[in-house]
């Protein structure tokens, strides 16, 4: 793509606040959170509607370099090439991509509103156990979940059939130490709160895995862990689905 044609496709996509994706041959100056430099290779530039800058290379995830929301844009010409000046004054972010050679060009005007849902969360874990109590114990009846206290929200609260009331916290991932501490938190205080001995408030911790010293901190304070994997109702591939040659 000739270089005048690059740069007023450009300019009027970047009015009209559409997307913008090049490939391009490009060498990147970038001062800011640190001060690089990038020598002339080939690159995938993303523009956003917010005026967003990623830089990305012909490999991998990450941008090798990237500016903030809100940044100034501004294409001007360098003797026979383009440079994409790119500031950020909110968090003192200068990026100058020198342009050589615009290999393809895209542009269009998206529209996105919705939030990432995530599945898996401890909110579906405290969903999944009061559904399913068994997951903790037979003898475990929930009363509420997120149950809010002045001193935080509690996954689970219930009671078992001793007349003990029942705490259950619960980490979508490997429980440690200060999950421990927090659980033991909401035990003292829900005995403080209702009156009753420390001793008939059972503390349950609820996860996929445990640290050995939160496990050996829990047992300290004669609380119970239970093995409770999170839902994972968009999950593709489980380790466990058999294949066509165990069919």
């Amino acid at each position: 793509m000739e270089i005048k044609e690059f740069k007023d496709k450009f300019e009027q996509a970047l009015s009209k606040n559409e997307s913008i994706v090049f490939f391009c041959n490009c060498e990147i100056k970038y001062s800011g959170r640190a001060e690089a430099f990038l020598a002339r290779g080939d690159r995938i530039i993303i523009v956003k509607g917010d005026n967003t800058v990623l830089v990305h290379q012909p490999e991998g995830s990450s941008p090798v370099n990237y500016m903030k929301p809100n940044s100034k844009l501004e294409l001007v010409k360098h003797k026979k090439h383009l440079i994409l000046k790119c500031q950020n004054l909110d968090y003192k972010d200068y990026l100058d991509i020198e342009i050589f050679r615009v290999y393809n060009f895209m542009n269009h005007k998206l529209e996105d509103g919705l939030k990432l849902e995530l599945a898996g969360n401890e909110k579906d874990m405290s969903d999944m156990i009061k559904a399913k109590p068994e997951l903790i114990s037979n003898d475990f009846k929930p009363l509420s979940r997120e149950e809010h206290t002045k001193f935080g929200f509690i996954d689970v609260f219930g009671h078992d059939k001793k007349g003990n009331m029942v705490i259950v916290e619960c980490k979508r991932y490997t429980a440690s130490l200060q999950c421990v501490t927090q659980l033991r938190r909401y035990v003292e205080k829900i005995s403080e709160l209702k009156g009753v001995s420390i001793s008939k408030v059972k503390g349950i911790m609820a996860s996929p895995s445990i640290s050995p010293n939160a496990k050996e901190m829990l047992e300290k304070w004669k609380f119970k862990w239970v093995q409770v994997n999170p839902p994972k109702r968009l999950e593709r591939y489980s380790k466990d689905q058999k294949s066509l040659v165990e069919w």
